[in-house]
Parts: structure tokens; C-alpha cells; sequence
């Protein structure tokens, strides 16, 4: 087939050997693997015949996506999925397209979970330019300290389609054991009847909802046999444009594929619990490690029934276990932070004095925050920032407001009856709304922000007593030295060193 005539540039099929290659140090059998771009599925057929346990996928290209065996497409824009999304995979192998293939594998790094594996092919001159038109984390820094990577030469030179470009193959490990928080918590016995209760939810509310998914699943067979036998009697007659069945649109757009009952289920599930969720007005609880655990929940305990015990087990868990989760998005967001320290001899990108290596000074600098593409500057007169670094800072606002006692939302309403949430607004969506300008101090949240064309954004705590509790809390979670004499309560409140360094 002339696959220069029907496909893009950067439709390059792996051949075989490169294949093998990149596996040759593997294990894939009985591992969740994610295939981002899997073109005619020539990694996917490999990955089978190793023993995968589920392959899962993502092609932009309509036609290959619509023809493919072996892969559950789970979506056409691979850049689409979330960390939620994908939290239960044990690996990731891609052959990315070269002229996007940096900004794919930082997306791949980004969302993968912890213990996942990354091997993924890319150009090899790659790693002789470390200034990209996307600002995202240095891959070779990443590379350095997760993995490593191989030149593998002109393996395409005699590849179904040609190039004479020098291949580099890249494996990473993403740092972290992967745990479960949810698996074994949630039980597998049927539900008791319990008394009516009262409050934000009445136990009607919740099994009429239970109800409803299990009559869903239940209908599922007869519907799609129905299905299977209108599809035979139409037969040629439609052309093929009458087919009748259940589709989804997975987690990108201009994707149609038929679902199966497996996937219906566990899909259906999870939107169920975001319902349940909203319902018991738990915004101030969740964070994405919630969302990414109970994916990872429903897709690795598939048979998991949906249940008024279980909805009512896993409210409580997650009030039960808030505080510590609050811990763990303040120490990833004091981690984040001093790894851009001037000071820290570990991390090779840019770094910044502003940022201290051994506490969160009152003003610091986080880089690649936000897009800014030269080749489309009309598009980008106002800041726009990464979703996913957004939503860091968003579950940050979460962390700030558990450890000062301070209310999560606080609602207001204009005298022409539009409300707002005050304060707590998303990052992504307060740059949004007010057409954010470049280089320029807004207010949001705890912090006064700034954003710049070159990726950066610049914080600053509104609030003094406020970045002293942050910092403390780091300390007592760490066990640190507290600053109790004045000597280091002037020192720290210079936000130039430690808060940490005298003690009584």
C-alpha cells in the first residue's frame, strides 16, 4: 500500500526488528499497556503475541482507527487523556509522530502512573536540541534521571516507509510503587436494606441511582442483540450508513467505536461515582490522585459492584483519609517548587534564585505553566496555561485552605443574579476568564500571579502568616526543626533562607 498518498508525514509504521528491539529488556505479558498512536497496529500485534493482558490505544487518523483489531481505542487524541484516565496502566510503548514526538512523550511521562515503564522511539538529534517550541520539562534531564536511551541508527531506511533518520530509542520509569488506595477497601457483598436517612443526600437518592446503572448493565445484552439482528436484516441496503449498536466518543474528539460490554460497564461506573460525588458536594475532598485511584479501582476490579454499602464505604474513606492526602499535595508542591532552586545541584534545567532549595520562599517561579507558540501569536494575545500544571495548583488551593481552616468555596452573587466562586476558582479557568495579560500581577487565590511568554509563571502568597503555615507544615510532616526564636522568625519572614535551620 502507498502510504505516502494516504496518510500524513509522520505516519512511519515500526518495523519488526524495531519492534522486537524495543521490548528485547521487557516484560509484557500480563501487563495494561497504552499504545498512544498505534497507526495498523504493528506494535499492538507484537504486544499480543507477548502476552499483554490489554492493550489500549488512541489514532488520530480515522481510517486506521475504525480498522483496528487487537486494541481497545480508548480515544483519537492521545494528547486528550488525563492521568484519570490512565491510571491503570503497567507500561506505555509509542512510536510517536517525529514532528510532535517531543510534546507526546513529556504527555506520556506526565500521565503516567506511578511504576509505569515508557519505552518510546523518537529522533535521535532530539537530544542535541534542548529547546523546544513547547515549554514542557527537559526530556533530557528526565531521561537522565529516570531511564535511558539507545541510538539505534537508520532503522527506517528499508521500513515499509523510508527515512534516513537516525533513531534513538528512550526507557524511562516513572518513580513510585503504583499503590492501590481503593483495592480491597470496597466490598463485594450485596447490599442490606438501611433506614431512610436525612441530610445532603438521602439514601433514596443513591439507590435510585445504584438502580439505574444496574438495569443499564442488565438491558445490555438483550439491547445489543436486538442490535446485531436489525444490523443483519439491513444488510447491504444501508450502504453501510444505517448500522445500529452503542458507541462512545472516548476521551477525544472525532472518534466513533463501538463499545463493548465490558468497557460500557466500567465506563458507566465511573461516571456513577463522579455523580455520587457531586451529589455529596465532596469538591473540597477530591484531588487528582482521588480520581486517578478510583480508576485505577474499576478498571483493575472490573466485577467491583456498584452499591449503596460501597457508595456510603467509600464517602467515608475518602473524609477518613483527607488529611493525609492533603499532606501528600503539599509536599509534591514543595518538592515541585525547590527543584527549580538555583541551588539544587540535582536538576540541570533552568533554575532560579528567587526559589529557595530547602523551603518555598514567599515569591518563586514555576516554569513550563504556560502556551505560548510563536507560529500562532494572534491566538495567544492573553495567558493560557497547561491544564495539567493547573490542576497541581488547584489541588494546592485544596491543601492551603485544609491547613488554615478556611472554607473551600465562597460563593457570591452580582446584583444581576450571576454567581461566582470566589478565590477558589481553577487556575486554567481564572486566566480564562478575565483575559489574563502577559507580564502583568493578578490576584487568584492565596497567590498574586504573573505570566510570561517564555513559560513561566511567577507566584507570590497574598498572605504572609499563610506561607509560614505552608512551610511549617512541611517541616512537621518531615519531622524539620521548627523556627520559634525571633532571630529565625525575622530571617524567614525575608523569604531568603531556611525556616529550618535554628531551633531552641
Amino acid at each position: 500500500m502507498d502510504w505516502n498518498s494516504i496518510f500524513n508525514r509522520d505516519f512511519y509504521p515500526t518495523p519488526p526488528q524495531v519492534i522486537d528491539t524495543m521490548l528485547s529488556s521487557s516484560e509484557v505479558y500480563g501487563k495494561v499497556v497504552l499504545e498512544p498512536s498505534f497507526g495498523k497496529c504493528d506494535i499492538v500485534k507484537r504486544l499480543n503475541t507477548l502476552g499483554a493482558k490489554e492493550v489500549i490505544g488512541c489514532e488520530i487518523n480515522d481510517t486506521l482507527r475504525n480498522g483496528a483489531e487487537g486494541v481497545n481505542v480508548i480515544g483519537a487524541d492521545f494528547l486528550k487523556l488525563t492521568r484519570e484516565h490512565v491510571s491503570h496502566i503497567d507500561m506505555i510503548v509509542m512510536n510517536p509522530p517525529f514532528s510532535r514526538q517531543k510534546m507526546h512523550i513529556q504527555h506520556a511521562w506526565d500521565i503516567a502512573p506511578a511504576g509505569c515503564e515508557i519505552i518510546t522511539l523518537c529522533n535521535a538529534s532530539m537530544f542535541n536540541n534542548r529547546y523546544s517550541m513547547h515549554r514542557s520539562e527537559d526530556l533530557s534531564d528526565i531521561v537522565d534521571t529516570y531511564g535511558w536511551y539507545d541510538e539505534l541508527g537508520d532503522v527506517f531506511s528499508e521500513a515499509e516507509r523510508k527515512t534516513d533518520c537516525e533513531i534513538a530509542c528512550i526507557h524511562l520509569f516513572k518513580p513510585g510503587t503504583g499503590d492501590d488506595e481503593f483495592t480491597g477497601f470496597l466490598s463485594f457483598e450485596p447490599d442490606e436494606e438501611q433506614p431512610q436517612g436525612e441530610g445532603i443526600v438521602t439514601y433514596n437518592e443513591v439507590r435510585e441511582a445504584v438502580n439505574r446503572y444496574v438495569a443499564a448493565v442488565s438491558m445490555w445484552d438483550s439491547v445489543m442483540d436486538g442490535n446485531r439482528k436489525i444490523n443483519g436484516i439491513v444488510g447491504e441496503l444501508s450502504f453501510g450508513d444505517i448500522k445500529f449498536g452503542a458507541f462512545w466518543t472516548g476521551y477525544g474528539k472525532n472518534t466513533s467505536s463501538e463499545i463493548t460490554r465490558e468497557t460500557f460497564k466500567k465506563e458507566l461506573q465511573k461516571h456513577a461515582w463522579k455523580w455520587v460525588f457531586r451529589k455529596f458536594d465532596m469538591e473540597r475532598f477530591l484531588t487528582r490522585s482521588v480520581y486517578e485511584q478510583l480508576n485505577k479501582a474499576v478498571e483493575k476490579m472490573s466485577h467491583m459492584p456498584f452499591t449503596v454499602r460501597n457508595v456510603y464505604r467509600m464517602i467515608d474513606m475518602i473524609l477518613q483519609t483527607h488529611s493525609q492526602r492533603m499532606d501528600d499535595v503539599v509536599l509534591e508542591a514543595f518538592d515541585r517548587i525547590c527543584k527549580y532552586s538555583d541551588d539544587n545541584v540535582t536538576y540541570h534545567g533552568e533554575k532560579w534564585k528567587t526559589n529557595a532549595a530547602h523551603m518555598v520562599n514567599r515569591r518563586f517561579i514555576v516554569p513550563y505553566i504556560c502556551e505560548y507558540d510563536t507560529r500562532w501569536a494572534s491566538l495567544c494575545q492573553h495567558v493560557k496555561v497547561d491544564y495539567r500544571r493547573s490542576a497541581e495548583f488547584d489541588d494546592l488551593n485544596k491543601a492551603l485552605c485544609f491547613i488554615c481552616g478556611i472554607q473551600y468555596e465562597k460563593r457570591t452573587r452580582d446584583a444581576d443574579g450571576t454567581e461566582h466562586v470566589d478565590r477558589m476558582t481553577s487556575l486554567d479557568a481564572f486566566t480564562r476568564r478575565i483575559d489574563m495579560q502577559w507580564g502583568e500581577w493578578y490576584d487568584w487565590g492565596f497567590f498574586r500571579i504573573k505570566g510570561y511568554k517564555k513559560g513561566t509563571m511567577h507566584f507570590e502568597f497574598q498572605d504572609e502568616d499563610m506561607w509560614l503555615k505552608f512551610n511549617r507544615r512541611v517541616a512537621e510532616i518531615r519531622g524539620w526543626g521548627l523556627p520559634v526564636s525571633t532571630k529565625a522568625k525575622k530571617t524567614a519572614k525575608k523569604g531568603q533562607v531556611t525556616l529550618f535551620n535554628e531551633v531552641v
